[in-house]
């Protein structure tokens, strides 16, 4: 069946195609400009992750939390969240995240490493080799909690210090530390 349009009508047709198809057309190379490479948004979590520790260390723990966290939110909610720029690169400037990429930041680096276990390493450091790492663990292990651990995280993520968890972990690393350094 052959569908009959007046004349009036085919060129109003035609000059609605031929006014919208630009748009359409720049909006779809607006889409494609948002196309982000997900092997570069990894590589540059996994240097974020790392951070100074990358040079020589291994890298698996970066690796799995980069993993991990696309696993869990896209680049764009990265980017919306506060951790990649507008280029997908990690942002020069430290930013608070937004809770949703904060929870997933922070379940994945619960997943790919142990708290307890990093923060013993960052006071060993700290305290130019004094610390009893033995002790230090077991003081932290019998202190804190993975719920507590978890909000700290998140919350800190988020730059609400005021957070009672935050002040709890706070408060059970340097008592540990202080606990666990040898004396001169």
């Amino acid at each position: 069946m052959r569908v009959h349009t007046r004349p009036g009508r085919l060129s109003a047709i035609v000059l609605i195609a031929a006014t919208t198809l630009p748009g359409l057309a720049a909006c779809a190379g607006e889409a494609e400009a948002e196309v982000v490479s997900a092997p570069a948004v990894r590589e540059a979590l996994v240097d974020l992750y790392a951070g100074g520790r990358a040079a020589g260390d291994d890298p698996r723990d970066a690796e799995c939390f980069a993993d991990d966290l696309l696993e869990r939110v896209t680049p764009e909610e990265l980017r919306d969240g506060g951790v990649l720029d507008e280029t997908f690169a990690p942002r020069a400037e430290k930013t608070a995240l937004d809770r949703p990429v904060a929870e997933a930041w922070t379940e994945a680096q619960m997943a790919c490493s142990d708290f307890v276990e990093q923060s013993t390493q960052a006071q060993e450091v700290l305290t130019k080799g004094r610390l009893d790492a033995g002790a230090y663990e077991t003081c932290l292990d019998g202190r804190l909690d993975e719920k507590t651990i978890r909000e700290a995280t998140t919350a800190t993520l988020m730059a609400r210090l005021d957070d009672p968890a935050v002040g709890e972990l706070s408060v059970a690393q340097s008592e540990c530390s202080v606990l666990s350094v040898a004396r001169r």
